[in-house]
């Protein structure tokens, strides 16, 4: 196992001032950047969402508790400080507002799971106090049981929510956390 993750940060540099994996992206001009469909402007323009991906999938490459640095490499002759920092502001607003997506769904899912649980607990307790009820009849035996299985399959959701669905949000918002947190520059493109 420690092989398989020593090659998969070997697909990365790092840089030695800081020894942060570096997630590098080579770009022809600052355009190449954001979403050719977004009239906003470069402050407020969506990242190309091909880049969001590349980003996504490298942040999950690299284990959590690692730094990382976004380095874009740029043509000598092109490179403008005043589009530089509105492309850094333009990926950090970018970053925040998948963060503000991520808690959304963190929090629909806390509610989900929440009614889940409450109604399973209901079926559950109804089906055993009319397994306590005198008169019997097939109706009765048919209510039980649908209580029994609608509570359990409710209880089942509830698991499934909590343990797999939001384990994989919040590995989500541990990546673009980080973002949050890297630094994010230009550089010359490498030779």
């Amino acid at each position: 196992m420690k092989h398989k993750k020593n090659e998969t940060l070997n697909l990365y540099n790092t840089n030695p001032d800081t020894r942060a994996y570096l997630i590098e992206v080579s770009l022809d001009d600052y355009s190449e950047l954001f979403n050719g469909w977004d009239a906003s402007p470069l402050r407020r323009r969506d990242l190309e969402p091909e880049l969001m991906d590349y980003l996504e999938q490298a942040g999950s490459e690299i284990p959590l508790k690692e730094k990382m640095e976004l380095c874009f490499y740029m043509p000598k002759e092109k490179r403008d400080l005043d589009k530089e920092f509105k492309s850094i502001t333009s990926a950090m607003n970018n970053f925040k507002v998948v963060m503000s997506v991520i808690q959304k769904q963190l929090h629909k899912n806390y509610r989900r799971l929440l009614v889940y649980v409450v109604v399973s607990l209901i079926f559950l307790n109804a089906a055993y106090l009319l397994r306590n009820v005198t008169i019997q009849s097939l109706l009765i035996n048919i209510m039980i049981e649908g209580f029994f299985i609608g509570g359990w399959f409710l209880l089942w959701e509830a698991f499934s929510l909590f343990f797999f669905d939001t384990h994989e949000i919040q590995i989500r918002k541990k990546i673009f956390n980080r973002f949050l947190t890297s630094d994010i520059y230009f550089k010359d493109t490498k030779e």
